[in-house]
């Protein structure tokens, strides 16, 4: 059986992180203003988007924009091919999405990879 590595205890916490379930230890914080008490916190997993078409093809278009900073690597025309690759897939989810979605999209992209900015997009109404 593999042992899973154990994470080394930060000041003020009582025990280290627990990697599964993902799980923040109960910690206490000295600031200048006093100390801060941050009880422990479950990180909950991702919700999957729903798998109907537009969806599937909302996520594929998703995975060819990130895919798309590829070619980018090449000297002088990889980012020109880059950008147009990406702009042809962000034109085709502007048919795709409705208004709100797609707007939600460009604020999660602007903080996210394009996968996971569409992976929050599509599961923000649940």
């Amino acid at each position: 059986m593999i042992k899973l590595p154990s994470l080394p205890t930060l000041p003020g916490q009582k025990e280290p992180p627990k990697l599964w379930p993902p799980t923040l230890p109960e910690t206490t914080i000295p600031t200048p203003f006093g100390k801060v008490h941050l009880p422990e916190h479950k990180v909950g997993l991702p919700k999957p988007p729903p798998f109907d078409e537009k969806s599937r093809s909302a996520m594929l278009h998703a995975i060819a924009i990130d895919g798309s900073m590829v070619p980018g690597l090449i000297p002088f025309v990889g980012d020109v091919v880059a950008d147009v690759v990406e702009d042809l897939h962000t034109a085709e989810l502007r048919k795709i999405l409705s208004p709100g979605e797609y707007d939600e999209f460009l604020k999660q992209d602007k903080v996210a990879p394009a996968i996971i900015a569409m992976m929050r997009t599509l599961t923000k109404g649940d």
